[in-house]
């Protein structure tokens, strides 16, 4: 059996193994995702304090001088004067831009607090051809960045990979000379993917672990029905071939002895004969137990008709009225009239019949089996109590099982099919069998059918 349990393991694991390794997949595809798009928010940021310095830039017009924050343009003098010079005070003259002076905080949209790690930025004029390395660890992290650079602004896109150089970048120009570029090494992109890789492949391997221990467990508990039914077939097969063994062997023996004692008439050897015909019936109704339990697993449920319990009670009390008397056991009965029932009459019978004629038989001979239908408000229940007789403890949760049988069952020649069929008939028909049973009180068997 360790066999099944190793491989409802594996299959198990397997099962969870593809789940899980497709879900951590999508997981690190959508990490990967995010780690890219994280990127360029953050080149975006870094270089977009950059354009709100010059925001409301207007080009000077050559008539006066740069607007101050918001101030007003001046129209010049229309009264027929002499057009004045404009001053040139240098102190009036805008400072040119210098990228490494302190830039005032973006306009109306408060400090923003942002990460840059993996991202450098550079400043390039595209006229002078002057490059400007804002952080000075750019040509420690990049290199050829001065080329790069070059190559960047020929780039249509404002965003995107520099396969050459290995570098993602995002640039940003002005007046079509000044650009302010973010550069990211395509490797800061991998370490990020290969530490999520590392954390999820961490993950599925805590995951698989915690899975093949539960499935161990799960494996014992969905095993073991496996389990008991084959320890009950290696038991019917047993008593199988006990019960057919015995008959067998007494035929052989009979015919055996009718060979050899040829020339004796029939009269003479009709002993023989009985025993014969004795040891065919049994096998026959073994046989017949059998093919009732087999059709009784693919029959569909009856439909359910009203049944006179009453009297179907006091019709099988009446046919097993002989057999009590043979064994000397006596019957008490106590049945209701009109007391009505939902079933199926045929199945009805059979299951009372079953019941009284099981208690006849475990009853000692000068006992008494009593037998009483008591009617609730929504149940009938229909009692055989024997009194002489009781099940044990070992014995009685497993009663209703197909072919198991105890010590007494196979001492009075029963096959230990005949409780099982009748629990099956009952089911079929909605009602249900229960059963007591102790040392000093007997044993009771009641049969619970819906009122109809």
């Amino acid at each position: 059996m360790n066999e099944y349990r190793r491989r409802f393991v594996a299959f198990t694991m397997a099962l969870i193994g593809i789940v899980l390794l497709i879900v951590f997949t999508l997981i690190g595809v959508m990490m990967h995702r995010a780690a890219i798009n994280e990127l360029e928010n953050t080149m975006r940021l870094v270089i977009e304090p950059w354009n709100e310095q010059f925001a409301g830039f207007k080009p000077w017009d050559g008539r006066h001088p740069f607007p101050q924050d918001g101030a007003q343009d001046q129209p010049l003098p229309t009264d027929g004067a002499q057009d004045q010079p404009l001053p040139t005070d240098e102190a009036q003259t805008p400072a040119p831009f210098d990228p490494g002076a302190d830039r005032p905080e973006p306009r109306d949209k408060g400090k923003r607090q942002f990460s840059t790690e993996g991202v450098e930025t550079v400043f390039y004029n595209l006229e002078t051809d002057e490059l400007t390395l804002l952080s000075s660890t750019v040509k420690e992290n990049i290199e050829h960045v001065e080329e790069a650079v070059r190559e960047i602004v020929k780039q249509e896109k404002s965003y995107g990979t520099l396969s050459k150089y290995h570098l993602i970048y995002r640039y940003e120009c002005i007046n079509g000379a000044d650009y302010k570029i973010a550069l990211a090494d395509t490797s800061f992109i991998l370490s990020r993917t290969a530490k999520n890789a590392l954390l999820l492949f961490g993950v599925f391997a805590a995951a698989m672990v915690i899975f093949f221990f539960v499935s161990r467990h799960l494996s014992k508990i969905a095993v073991k029905p496996m389990e008991e039914a084959l320890e009950m077939e290696r038991q019917f097969v047993a008593d199988l071939s006990h019960d057919l063994k015995t008959p067998v062997t007494v035929v052989l023996a009979n015919n055996s002895i009718l060979r050899a004692n040829s020339d004796s008439t029939v009269g003479e050897q009709l002993q023989w004969v009985d025993s014969t015909d004795s040891a065919a019936k049994n096998m026959m109704a073994l046989v017949g137990s059998m093919l009732e339990l087999s059709s009784l697993e693919s029959v569909k449920k009856p439909q359910k008709q009203p049944v006179e319990l009453s009297q179907a009670a006091e019709k099988c009390i009446l046919q097993l009225e002989s057999l009590a008397y043979d064994k000397g056991v006596a019957l008490e009965a106590d049945i209701p009239e009109n007391i009505t029932v939902l079933g199926e009459a045929a199945s009805i019978e059979q299951i009372i019949n079953g019941l009284i004629e099981n208690a006849v038989k475990y009853e000692p001979e000068g006992g008494r089996v009593d037998i009483s239908l008591v009617k609730t408000r929504k149940k009938a229940r229909f009692t055989v109590h024997n009194h002489g007789s009781f099940i044990s403890e070992a014995d009685l949760p497993h009663i209703f099982e197909r072919f198991y049988r105890g010590d007494k069952a196979r001492s009075e020649g029963g096959h230990g099919l005949g409780l099982p069929i009748l629990k099956k008939r009952a089911e079929l028909i909605g009602a249900d069998i229960e059963v007591h049973s102790a040392r000093g009180e007997g044993t009771r068997f009641t049969a619970v059918f819906d009122i109809a």
